[in-house]
């Protein structure tokens, strides 16, 4: 299969690292990079040189029409995830790949949603995670059924809910299938967190998630989030947890990957590391959104439909928090479900 070309929106850090990703990938290649924002021009050029991007510019609408992508890549500020799906809105591209989280607020994810469904362009959100080597692992132990079924979830992130807490929630409903959640309950709290420029949202978070299957899932973010023991990095403190009637499997960002079997009385442990695993888990992310923008009857993992999930679910913590108590999904939320908690922080002070 040739190559699709691939347009990357962002020069941020994480920008950088999805440049990294595509040295590696095998079935899309980076043909350009753009940053709108006019103080970012000199680090545009500085990544378009470094690694010999053939187009760079800060002119997004001249930039889907010059390199005429296949895939637009969104890793800029969250702040501008509607507007660049607007502005990269070709005849030549297929797919938005658009980092977590897919939008800050209801009103944006429906805006991105309508304006893809209309214009029939794929979207997959920056999961990838779930590529990454011990996490599929631990997904290949809880599906196998050797442990026999699924029965309960417990997750902990120190970032925030719109920080690593996109990412807690995305895996929980990853580790149970999909499945569709039906109802969520959830508390937030230390509210300045919606002072963030990057990620607005509250810096401490716990949530229960009942699945139409049955299996619970608990989760804590932010303050409310434990720390891995051994770990001293703020971002590894990253964790999940998953119990099946014969066994159970943790796994931590950066430390082990952990399988118990209670019938055979054997415990396997292995190594979880971010620097050995990262790279080729995002590379792969990309690789299988190139291939689902060329054949989208092979679906993707972090395809609208359980992005769209998972935001749901994020949104049923606010609203539950908000005076709610058992949020029932599927559900359409609106702004207000924000600016309730955000009206309870100024009332704060």
């Amino acid at each position: 299969m040739k190559k699709i070309r691939s347009l990357l929106v962002g020069t941020g850090l994480w920008a950088e690292n999805h440049i990294r990703a595509y040295q590696v990938c095998r079935h899309v290649e980076l043909a350009g990079i753009v940053d709108v924002m006019p103080e970012a021009r000199s680090r545009l050029v500085e990544l378009a040189g470094k690694y010999n991007i053939p187009c760079h510019s800060q002119d997004l609408r001249r930039a889907v029409a010059t390199v005429k992508p296949e895939m637009v890549d969104i890793a800029a500020n969250p702040h501008f995830r509607l507007g660049a799906v607007r502005q990269a809105m070709g005849q030549s591209v297929k797919l938005f790949n658009i980092e977590k989280p897919m939008a800050l607020n209801p009103a944006d994810a429906c805006a991105i949603i309508e304006l893809c469904r209309r214009h029939r362009k794929l979207i997959t959100v920056g999961h990838q995670k779930k590529w990454m080597k011990t996490w599929a692992e631990m997904k290949r132990v809880v599906s196998g059924g050797k442990l026999g079924r699924i029965r309960f979830i417990r997750g902990t992130a120190r970032g925030n809910l719109l920080e690593q807490g996109t990412h807690l929630v995305d895996m929980a409903l990853f580790m149970n299938d999909y499945t569709p959640v039906s109802w969520v309950m959830g508390q937030v709290d230390d509210l300045q967190g919606f002072r963030k420029a990057g990620a607005p949202a509250p810096d401490a978070a716990m949530a229960m998630l009942r699945f139409e299957n049955d299996v619970r899932a608990f989760i804590t973010c932010g303050t409310t989030g434990h720390d891995i023991p051994g770990e001293k990095e703020f971002w590894f403190q990253m964790g999940m947890e998953v119990f099946c009637e014969q066994g159970h499997v943790s796994n931590s960002l950066n430390q082990t990957l952990t399988v118990v079997n209670y019938r055979r009385k054997r415990t396997d442990v292995t190594e979880s590391n971010w620097d050995k695993t990262w790279l080729q888990g995002e590379a792969d992310h990309l690789d299988n959104a190139a291939l689902y923008a060329v054949n989208p009857r092979r679906g993707h993992i972090s395809c609208l439909a359980n992005s769209i999930m998972s935001f749901d679910v994020i949104m049923g913590i606010y609203a539950s928090a908000a005076g709610e108590g058992r949020v029932t999904l599927p559900r359409k939320f609106d702004n207000r479900v924000i600016t309730r908690l955000s009206a309870r922080q100024r009332r704060r002070g």
